[in-house]
């Protein structure tokens, strides 16, 4: 699932892949992704206009509230981490 916020980060609550892709329909750039560091949390592409924000709700992604992106996004990331390594995580 694509979520975004009203201050127009984009993340993916699955992987990265489908944050890719989805971007890519939505004529983002990848060099456009954001990846985590320099005090970034998590890796996301940003929604600069409301246009941009429009585009991806009519395309299916979902508005939510900044902590809430920012918990789903914190967790895909460690779920993903945990799978790499081997663990297991509860949703």
């Amino acid at each position: 699932m694509i979520i975004y916020d009203f201050m127009g980060h984009m993340v993916s609550t699955q992987d990265p892949e489908e944050l890719h892709a989805f971007a890519r329909l939505l004529g983002l750039k990848r060099e456009w992704f954001q990846t985590p560091g320099r005090g970034l949390h998590h890796a996301h592409y940003d929604l600069t206009t409301s246009n941009a924000r429009s585009r991806a709700r009519r395309m299916g992604a979902v508005e939510v509230d900044p902590l809430s992106l920012v918990k789903k996004a914190w967790w895909t990331k460690n779920k993903h981490i945990n799978h790499k390594q081997g663990g297991h995580n509860s949703p």
